[in-house]
């Protein structure tokens, strides 16, 4: 029998399903009013759960406590302007700042109607256009076609960066181009009722502090050491090639990419990395959308409007919009890998073939976001593949998958090959080997990111974490996903993305250190899930209690989102002073330095990774990388010392003691016994440095002599 005569389709629901047979729901109000209780304990105990990685300088903080202060009056003696709805709209009080933000909006228009021609040409090849909606297809266009653009800048990038003229009447050329042979004017529209506009006037709040929070200087570790400091280095220096003193750097970097493009197109590197970040939160209204329209093909139109609203409410997404990490846009794939396959499996005139290509694709992308979604992305897929081809007798769609997703993920392996030796790079050590990493620095890598002990204590613990304990996670996903089971048309449904769910979390679990985003790509198939459990009966009494639980859920997020626990939330503030103060108040000794040196300094640091906020030249290394004062010394006299200083034209040394000592914490990441007080006093006292200059509590500052 031909592959077309059988295929594997997990059942899915239809468009329009018939109205399910409630049974005792029908004929009895008590299970309703018992579910109801039942919302309202979930309720109450996450509101009184305390937050587990909120600041406690001022007492334990929850959400409950957080929703009193949101009005006035409410806690006696606070005022409007102590409220939180006060203060969140104090943020919003410096418009005549917003024309600040025109260029970065500029630059980022520009790369996203070129991401949306290129991916529309993908689409379209692929046959996935058809009955298509406008939302969608511009969601996925731009997923699709950022991870040409990144494969493209890398591409180019190892030749040499062009000028900025040059990528902009690129971008646009690509753009214009794409837009007409899209025939965007001929696209399917849909007609928004009453419930779709209700649901889109409840995220715009989320949507709007995202947006602009995205466009808000960085101010996370991870953002600053490699996220956004890999590709100003890359700016800087013309062109991408290997940084032996960031090994993050030689992880797939397709999203860095879009801040390295954004720099090129705006023509500087602090800029343009504004404008990469708000292509990052670009990815969170994408994945909404493709949710949305996922959960109403399976189950109707009020559980596409449910999901998409659940997901873009979780205070998780919006703090992956407004800080540079990689996990939204992972996300995004995650949303659009469920989005495929449920089109596919739904439209049986879809080519097979074409379909698994687009897949891994598409897995491809969630991949060049991190290594990491090869456990949510390509295995869950790489197997439906599998079950495909068995079900088909035939091996097209497997070998469709692992090219699709073999067309993304070659260019960022063959690079690491021609760097490192190591097609993974820093991964799979002993295996292939690798630039610059020894045994010693494999046991330090694996000791940091490797699995975590397991007992049933922890494995608790998580559950409650990812249920609603987690500072970040919305109430909505543990108030309606059970209810998915009370729904006929959608348990079979619920099973398959049920097993989904347990892989992610058990994968999660076991095989990494547990960071808590690494679980957060269950987050979409969660929200198709609870918007087709909040959808579960159409009775007015569950559409009360559903109205109780959104409109406290949605509350709750939003006034957790619009703190300062969630990200810098100075939405309208002063880009310019910002610039100048956010690296005062994330290390003002580190910034004090960078204000104060001349011009033409250059400073070695040691101990200091987060750098991206420094304008004078530096030489850095990350904590799994040789330190390279220890390079330019070990086994070396104080003159030879002093001569590798100079040869590097090395100004200032800057030594940060309190991040050394985090790291030779036993919890921390671990730091070389090489660099201790005595041996910077032994070359104080040969006169390669001079006596040190207390900059801060634990910093201190050498002048090279």
């Amino acid at each position: 029998m031909s592959h077309r005569a059988r295929p594997f389709r997990p059942p899915t629901g239809s468009i329009d399903p018939p109205a399910p047979d409630l049974g005792l729901f029908q004929r009895s109000g008590w299970p309703l009013v018992i579910l109801a209780v039942l919302e309202v304990l979930w309720l109450g105990w996450f509101l009184v759960e305390p937050l587990p990685n909120a600041p406690t300088s001022n007492g334990t903080i929850r959400r409950g406590l957080l929703a009193l202060h949101l009005l006035p009056g409410v806690v006696p003696g606070v005022t409007f302007r102590d409220s939180l709805l006060g203060k969140a709209l104090g943020e919003f009080s410096d418009a005549a700042n917003l024309p600040q933000r025109l260029p970065i909006v500029a630059a980022a228009g520009l790369i996203v109607l070129a991401a949306v021609g290129l991916g529309d040409l993908i689409l379209r090849r692929c046959r996935m256009d058809d009955r298509c909606g406008v939302a969608a297809r511009l969601a996925i266009d731009y997923m699709l076609g950022t991870v040409v653009l990144g494969l493209t800048t890398l591409i180019v990038g190892r030749i040499g960066i062009p000028g900025a003229w040059v990528v902009r009447l690129a971008l646009l050329t690509v753009g214009v181009a794409g837009a007409y042979a899209s025939k965007f004017w001929s696209w399917t529209r849909v007609r928004l009722d009453a419930g779709a506009w209700t649901a889109l006037a409840v995220v715009a709040p989320f949507a709007l502090m995202m947006i602009l929070g995205s466009m808000l200087p960085a101010i996370d570790f991870d953002v600053l050491e490699y996220h956004l400091q890999g590709p100003k280095e890359y700016y800087e220096a013309g062109r991408i090639a290997f940084l032996p003193h960031n090994v993050y750097t030689n992880m797939p970097f397709g999203v860095e990419m879009l801040h390295l493009l954004g720099m090129e197109v705006m023509g500087d590197w602090w800029w343009g990395g504004l404008t990469g970040q708000l292509l990052v939160a670009f990815f969170g209204l994408c994945a909404a959308i493709l949710i949305a329209s996922t959960a109403n093909r399976l189950g109707g139109w009020r559980a596409g409007c449910l999901a998409g609203l659940i997901y873009l409410t979780t205070p998780w997404i919006y703090r992956l919009g407004v800080i540079a990490y990689v996990e939204g846009p992972l996300c995004g794939f995650q949303a659009a890998l469920l989005w495929a396959f449920v089109r596919g499996r739904t439209e049986p005139e879809h080519s097979p073939s074409r379909l698994w290509a687009f897949l891994g694709f598409l897995a491809g992308g969630a991949t060049a976001c991190k290594y990491t979604a090869v456990l949510p992305s390509v295995i869950p897929f790489g197997v439906l593949s599998l079950v495909d081809a068995w079900r088909g007798r035939s091996l097209r769609p497997v070998v469709a998958f692992v090219l699709g997703w073999s067309v993304v993920m070659g260019p960022w392996m063959i690079k690491n090959v021609i760097d490192t030796g190591n097609p993974v790079y820093p991964l799979a050590y002993r295996v292939f080997g690798g630039r610059d990493w020894t045994e010693a620095r494999e046991a330090q890598w694996t000791r940091a990111h490797g699995p975590r002990p397991a007992s049933f204590e922890l494995l608790r613990a998580s559950v409650v974490d990812v249920a609603g304990r987690s500072d970040w996670q919305s109430p909505l996903y543990t108030a309606f996903i059970p209810l998915v089971l009370l729904n006929p048309r959608a348990r079979r449904i619920a099973g398959w993305l049920g097993l989904y769910l347990a892989w992610m979390f058990l994968s999660w679990w076991m095989l990494t250190h547990r960071l808590d985003r690494f679980w957060l790509p269950m987050l979409p198939a969660a929200a198709v899930l609870a918007g087709l459990g909040a959808d579960w009966s159409k009775s007015l009494a569950w559409r009360v209690v559903r109205a109780g639980v959104l409109t406290l859920g949605v509350a709750t997020n939003l006034v957790y989102s619009s703190t300062a626990l969630s990200g810098l939330n100075e939405w309208t503030g002063d880009l310019e002073a910002l610039r100048a103060d956010i690296p005062h108040r994330l290390n003002a000794p580190l910034a004090k330095l960078d204000a104060e040196l001349p011009s033409d300094a250059k400073i070695l640091l040691v101990g200091q990774a987060a750098v991206y906020h420094l304008r004078h030249s530096i030489l850095y290394n990350t904590v799994f990388n040789p330190e390279t004062i220890e390079t330019m010394a070990s086994g070396r006299t104080a003159e030879e010392f002093r001569q590798a200083l100079h040869d590097r034209r090395v100004s200032h040394v800057y030594v940060d003691w309190k991040e050394i000592n985090r790291h030779r914490h036993p919890a921390g990441y671990g730091f070389t016994d090489f660099v201790t007080p005595d041996r910077f006093a032994a070359w104080v006292s040969a006169g390669v440095l001079s006596g040190p200059i207390s900059v801060g509590m634990e910093q201190d500052l050498y002048e090279v002599r």
